[in-house]
């Protein structure tokens, strides 16, 4: 099973938007780290991460980004990434997340759940 199916909330109004702008790195998930986790509080929600702007991608950032969406998930919720940057398509293939980190072609495909 693909961890791409699990099941999630996608009404608009339990959707958090977030964005990267910069590097991809742990300083910026870090950043985000503390409105995930709220994000869940009360319930499961959609936590949109717009990765447009995101000039480059580094280790600590994917690895981050893979622990955002564990803590998400775990709350029963989704995080779902947008406006694919290059570094992070390199990223995705070299280390085969393209099974477990989607790419969404805007928010309301985000929200909609449709890749």
């Amino acid at each position: 099973m693909s961890l791409l199916t699990v099941p999630a909330p996608t009404t608009a109004p339990d959707a958090v938007e977030l964005e990267i702008d910069g590097p991809l790195d742990a300083a910026a998930v870090l950043r985000l780290r503390p409105d995930v986790i709220a994000s869940q509080q009360d319930g499961p929600a959609v936590v949109l991460v717009d990765v447009t702007s995101a000039d480059r991608v580094t280790a600590s950032g994917i690895a981050g980004l893979l622990e955002l969406l564990r803590i998400v998930r775990s709350a029963g919720g989704d995080l779902r990434v947008i406006g694919d940057s290059a570094g992070l398509a390199t990223a995705r293939a070299a280390l085969q997340l393209t099974t477990i980190v989607a790419v969404y072609r805007g928010r309301a495909h985000a929200l909609a759940g449709i890749v």
